[in-house]
């Protein structure tokens, strides 16, 4: 079950807010389940939604150390580095069914 499908109608925003699932950041596409650093903090954080109010801007991520995985959400422009490669346990785990179902076809 990806973040986008069990968030996405879990609690009604209200109207003025915008809520995307998508994000640019140093020009790399960033979606759910990307994984994050934050400047400030210790592990790493996997994206979940983007969120814009009329007076204020943030991104929610679930992640952190090893073993402390919570819900956080931080300033956009906290975000630190986007990885290229996958290190959360939740995120290897998935790439291994991926490629172990291409592997079965």
């Amino acid at each position: 079950m990806s973040y986008k499908k069990s968030f996405k109608g879990a609690k009604a925003v209200p109207t003025s807010w915008t809520v995307s699932y998508e994000l640019q950041v140093n020009g790399r596409k960033v979606v759910p389940e990307t994984e994050l650093s934050i400047t400030g903090e210790a592990g790493r954080f996997r994206f979940i939604r983007h969120v814009k109010t009329p007076t204020s801007e943030w991104i929610d991520v679930v992640g952190g150390r090893k073993g402390w995985t919570m819900w956080r959400s931080f300033d956009q422009s906290k975000i630190r580095t986007v990885h290229w490669k996958n290190k959360t346990a939740k995120n290897i785990i998935k790439e291994r069914k991926e490629e172990k179902s291409k592997n079965d076809e």
